[in-house]
């Protein structure tokens, strides 16, 4: 155990370390990394405590200890998929705020492509008899 957790914790440092460089968005990335292992951690450790408390309302606790395992395991699974959902949450935070900032209505968003629409071609035609369009 003691070898794994070195390993980790070698890994860890060495990506901080090539990733944090030069590159502040690096810094970002490693520092949420970092959070949300931790996140993941504690809430299996959370799951194995309440886990390890469901021994104490069974007659013979030695043969339950799978309780704990069983709440480490929903702790973690459930902290992967909190990670997992604030992660997509957070992108989409990113795209809300920069659609904010371009509020255009329908009048604004058809003259600014008027306005920036080059066409090579400017008569072209697309319909049938019943309906024509041209741009």
């Amino acid at each position: 155990m003691k070898k794994v957790l070195s390993l980790f914790l070698a890994l860890q440092l060495m990506t901080a370390v090539a990733l944090a460089q030069d590159n502040s968005d690096a810094d970002d990335i490693v520092k949420n990394t970092q959070n949300d292992i931790l996140f993941i951690a504690g809430a299996g450790a959370a799951g194995a405590v309440l886990g390890l408390s469901t021994l104490s309302f069974v007659d013979k606790p030695s043969q339950h200890i799978s309780n704990l395992w069983t709440g480490a395991a929903l702790g973690v699974i459930g902290g992967v998929l909190f990670v997992a959902y604030n992660s997509a949450q957070r992108g989409s935070e990113d795209l809300q705020s920069d659609e904010a900032s371009l509020d255009f209505n329908a009048g604004e968003r058809l003259a600014w492509h008027q306005k920036n629409t080059v066409l090579t071609n400017p008569e072209v035609q697309f319909g049938t008899e019943i309906w024509n369009t041209s741009f």
